[in-house]
């Protein structure tokens, strides 16, 4: 089995990886879950794409993993489609608070516990690098449980709210947050490893699938 290899990325950088992001959004969130996403020609993306930091899995060259973040200091995910999540309170919006959103996972991986892991690691190095205070994201409550599974000791802030129907029933999301200082003081040795290393578009070309 080949090692899986973290790589970040900005999508006019790495077109060909932002692609198969793209792709692997169409199939888990629009095929395989059935949720209100947008696809075109089986291919998942939003307009929060373009000032997205992206995170990605690969493994052989193939993306097994991903997710990105998003500055909520720009309009973003849970303020735009979840403000319901929020009640009668103000999105958050810092410089110092990101949001983490489509993370996603093969479904046909046969490690998907590690790719998951080293994922998450990935999202507590991105905080850590960015010298974030807090990281947020919408998710189900059964993800937030694999989150905290594969080592990221996020907490939910919401109870469960139903916000639409997928191929499984009723969708219920929460927002998870996870406290970054509180993190690296409780994870030292997460300041020293698991950065992931930008990618650029030369060697985008050398793993596109």
């Amino acid at each position: 089995m080949s090692s899986l290899r973290v790589v970040s990325f900005s999508g006019p950088d790495s077109p060909e990886l932002l692609a198969q992001a793209w792709r692997l959004r169409h199939r888990v969130f629009r095929e395989g879950l059935g949720w209100d996403v947008a696809s075109v020609d089986l291919l998942e993306f939003d307009g929060f794409d373009r000032k997205a930091w992206h995170c990605a899995a690969l493994q052989g060259g193939r993306m097994v993993g991903y997710w990105r973040a998003l500055p909520t200091t720009e309009p973003y995910l849970l303020e735009r489609d979840f403000p319901m999540l929020l009640g009668d309170g103000p999105p958050p919006r810092s410089p110092d608070i990101w949001e983490i959103s489509r993370f996603v996972i093969c479904p046909d991986v046969a490690n998907r516990r590690d790719v998951g892991k080293v994922l998450v690691q990935a999202i507590g190095a991105f905080g850590l690098g960015r010298d974030a205070r807090r990281l947020i994201a919408v998710v189900e409550p059964a993800f937030g449980r694999f989150v905290r599974l594969c080592g990221l000791p996020v907490v939910e802030e919401t109870a469960p709210i139903h916000v639409g129907q997928g191929h499984k029933g009723d969708i219920h999301a929460v927002i998870i947050a996870l406290d970054v200082p509180a993190y690296a003081a409780r994870h030292p040795a997460a300041t020293a490893s698991t950065m992931i290393l930008p990618e650029t578009a030369t060697g985008a070309d050398n793993r596109a699938a």
